[in-house]
């Protein structure tokens, strides 16, 4: 165990007593973290202690690693964070107009009509009361402007309000953007695992959130723009058409077009960055951690979604449906969660909400399916929506994504399109090895298909759009590519 963990042993280990009042409820988010980069990752980063703290806390707690995110972006994965629902459920799927509805219940509402004192401390980004996210909380920060906040904005404040506290209940939402994009931290933590690769040109696309957009594959192309994506509504966004073409690199720059080439050394040291921004969340999280009582409180720490790091050729979490984006940690701790049990079942984000309602002995809103983790649920198959209009289902063999899915308008054709037209993938074993249709794929894939459009039939799409977002923030949020000046 490194130095950095040795803020956690103030976390006092739980001792439960009878009768005791409702747990306090600490959810943590840790925008952007991939589980296999994680110190109990199983990926190429394994050996690598990033995250001290979280691996500290799975020890007091329970750990599940199979746990997916049910969305690969920060704004729908919040969304069903808080609501215990798809995106689709929530705001018609129009990642142009999506905001969660004030009228939708959730968790911050349900604790608060029990009697908890709620709080929200934010980052910034999308997970801004502009779109929706202050529902239901007393009190609500966030970063304000174009920046993504850090842990190092949101932890001091966070800790000041629970100490605040008397003896009512309180639940505390936590975020921070420290692992997104752009990958440059604060202080020293920008090399902590390693210098190897750091030339000019690769710390400079590091450094702007628009230059490491155009790098696919291990190509980067400095005239591209990632802001050409049209939505299946009609609006444009970014997310790309950039993102459907072939991701090697070769062979499909223009005529005349500059493109540049990474070496291996660079990619590498893109993912040290990486690496040092999940060192920094984790050294955030020991501080807020630090004096947390585990008798009285339940502890979740997550994350809304992964980030591909050039392992199908893109470095975000947006371009598509794959392990890379949808495996996030997530580790429980306090009353009922204890003695570092790792649990291996299959469950999705949406099973926070009736986990820490059960703790709190509080009913679930309509509507809310997701089993509560107290059940030690494991569930036969994980479905996902992209930004990128996709769906996908999986069931620890195969994945398969249906692309072009035209959620906004009901997925019309997801029970009859044929495979071989483009719009759909199947991730075999590895989760690179895709579009494999040969006879036993497409026997695969007619079965994860049947999955796909029963879970659809099941479910309760919306049919109402989130708030308008604010002039102001929507600007903002273009200077950081995320829609054209021409979206309304």
């Amino acid at each position: 165990m490194t130095l950095l963990a040795l803020l956690l042993p103030a976390c006092a280990p739980p001792t439960p007593a009878p009768g005791a009042r409702s747990p306090n409820v600490l959810l943590v988010s840790m925008d952007t973290v991939r589980a296999d980069r994680t110190s109990f990752g199983d990926g190429a980063a394994a050996p690598r202690d990033t995250t001290p703290n979280l691996a500290a806390l799975a020890m007091l707690g329970t750990r599940w690693s199979a746990a997916y995110a049910v969305a690969n972006e920060s704004l729908t994965s919040h969304a069903a964070l808080f609501t215990g629902r798809y995106p689709s459920e929530i705001a018609i799927p129009d990642y142009a107009s999506f905001a969660l509805p004030d009228t939708a219940p959730t968790l911050a509402g349900a604790l608060t009509a029990y009697g908890y004192r709620t709080a929200a401390f934010t980052g910034g980004g999308h997970v801004v009361a502009a779109f929706g996210f202050d529902t239901g909380f007393d009190h609500f920060e966030s970063v304000e402007g174009d920046r993504f906040g850090s842990f190092f904005d949101t932890v001091p404040p966070a800790r000041a309000w629970i100490r605040e506290q008397g003896d009512a209940p309180w639940f505390a939402f936590v975020h921070g953007y420290d692992v997104h994009e752009p990958y440059v931290q604060r202080g020293p933590m920008g090399h902590v695992w390693g210098r190897e690769g750091a030339t000019e040109r690769v710390e400079a696309l590091l450094a702007d959130p628009l230059a490491v957009e155009q790098v696919r594959g291990r190509t980067w192309y400095p005239e591209r723009t990632p802001r050409d994506f049209t939505h299946a509504v009609g609006r444009s966004i970014l997310g790309t058409d950039f993102y459907r073409a072939p991701a090697d690199g070769e062979g499909d720059a223009a005529a005349g077009e500059r493109t540049e080439r990474l070496t291996d050394a660079e990619v590498a040291h893109l993912r040290d960055h990486y690496d040092a921004g999940l060192t920094y969340a984790d050294v955030w999280l020991g501080v807020l951690l630090a004096g947390v009582d585990l008798s009285d409180t339940l502890v979740i720490v997550v994350s809304d979604h992964g980030e591909d790091l050039l392992d199908h050729g893109y470095t975000n979490h947006r371009a598509g449906l794959w392990d890379s984006t949808l495996h996030v940690p997530l580790v429980v701790a306090g009353p009922g969660f204890t003695g570092g049990a790792v649990h291996t079942g299959r469950v999705d984000l949406r099973s926070v909400l009736p986990t820490a309602l059960r703790a709190a002995g509080a009913a679930l809103p309509a509507g809310v399916t997701a089993p509560a983790l107290q059940d030690d649920p494991d569930a036969p198959v994980l479905f996902a929506e992209g930004v990128m209009d996709e769906v996908s289902a999986w069931d620890g063999a195969a994945r398969l994504t249906l692309h072009d899915a035209r959620l906004a308008v009901g997925g019309p054709d997801l029970a009859t399109r044929p495979f071989d037209d483009g719009r759909a993938s199947l991730q075999v074993g590895s989760d690179r090895t895709e579009r494999m249709f040969t006879a036993d794929g497409v026997t695969e894939a007619e079965r994860l298909r049947a999955r796909i459009v029963a879970w659809r039939t099941g479910i309760m799409p919306a049919t109402t759009t989130g708030a308008p977002v604010p002039e102001a923030l929507r600007a903002a949020l273009q200077e950081r590519g995320y829609w054209t000046p021409e979206a309304p």
